[in-house]
């Protein structure tokens, strides 16, 4: 009896081995690593702002394409607040396994963090898949306005303190520290009214609600359209699209404010997953229908592999830094980078 049940121990444990061969070259011939068959499910791509602005269409595109390469659908999911940053907090309290990415501008991570608190660590918190378009930035009135450029803009200012509003994405946006900016160098106050996107704040604009906005592409159509009046535009060159447009070093202004929109996960997120979701994205982005919307929308087209959007916003958060604090805008970065 006994030596029987030693051979069942011995079989049982035979059984158990040859599981274990079996199982792990299984393992090897499906490629080795979870991700030969991932995605097996949809993937959820949160938004940090309200539909209908540049930040979301331009992700609704880009899901569009990538799903047609991933072979599942990318849903986008819009989590407005904190100027971007509930999106982000979200992002990380899901498990790091692909199937929940965030859009975000990269403002939010290295601009908002430092005018701001947010749960997360800008700079270490998350692995980035992809930076893929900008939007153009500029301060715009109604086209009935009395303001032909900024300077008669911020000279009204002066002239009657704390009277002019103005609309933006939200607090510590880059929209907003433009204002602001302008607003301490040129020693004026104005009252800042925040909105969930760029959307909200233009129909705030058209509707008389605040007396100009400081915006991200949604102004094009409304500009073309004679509805709006564009006073300046915040990048190194004047925008291809408003070439009489000055940009604000040309308005008196020394600095130059932009975005890059991009693509972030968890950083615990398996390296062969964020490789092939950046392949992924990297080939969507080439995709004649997103291209078309991105054009429609006047964005411009750039591209950051994941490590290059990484060593763009680590660069850009120490110039960011200098640039707030030299404006009197904060004493010290609210957040840690790292």
């Amino acid at each position: 009896m006994a030596k029987r049940r030693e051979n069942m121990k011995k079989s049982g444990w035979l059984v158990w081995t040859v599981a274990c061969i079996l199982l792990a070259a299984s393992f090897i011939v499906s490629g080795g690593t979870a991700s030969a068959a991932y995605p097996e499910r949809p993937i959820t791509l949160l938004v940090g702002f309200a539909p209908g602005g540049s930040l979301d269409l331009s992700a609704r595109a880009l899901a569009a394409s990538a799903e047609k390469i991933l072979g599942q659908p990318v849903v986008v999911e819009n989590k407005t607040g904190g100027t971007g940053a509930v999106a982000l907090a979200a992002l990380l309290s899901q498990q790091p396994d692909g199937y929940t990415l965030c859009a975000t501008p990269s403002s939010v991570l290295i601009r908002v963090s430092q005018m701001q608190q947010v749960p997360f660590k800008p700079l270490k918190s998350f692995k980035s898949i992809i930076g893929y378009t900008a939007p153009q930035l500029g301060i715009a009135v109604k086209s009935d306005a009395p303001w032909k450029t900024l300077k008669d803009l911020v000279n009204d200012a002066k002239k009657n303190p704390g009277k002019i509003k103005y609309a933006t994405t939200g607090v510590g946006s880059t929209t907003h520290a433009a204002v602001e900016e302008i607003a301490v160098r040129a020693k004026v106050q104005m009252i800042h009214i925040p909105y969930k996107g760029s959307n909200e704040a233009m129909t705030a604009l058209l509707g008389g609600h605040v007396e100009f906005a400081s915006l991200t592409s949604e102004f094009v159509p409304a500009v073309k359209a004679g509805q709006l009046r564009l006073l300046a535009t915040m990048g190194e060159e004047r925008s291809p699209t408003f070439t009489q447009v000055p940009t604000m070093k040309e308005a008196g202004y020394d600095f130059v404010t932009d975005a890059v929109y991009g693509i972030v996960a968890p950083a615990e997120l398996p390296a062969d997953l964020a490789k092939k979701l950046e392949k992924a994205f990297t080939q969507a982005i080439k995709d004649k229908q997103y291209l078309e919307t991105i054009s429609k929308m006047d964005l411009v087209l750039v591209y950051y592999s994941g490590k290059d959007f990484e060593k763009f916003m680590k660069v850009n958060w120490g110039v960011i830094n200098r640039h707030l604090v030299g404006a009197g805008l904060i004493k010290e970065a609210a957040t840690q980078p790292e």
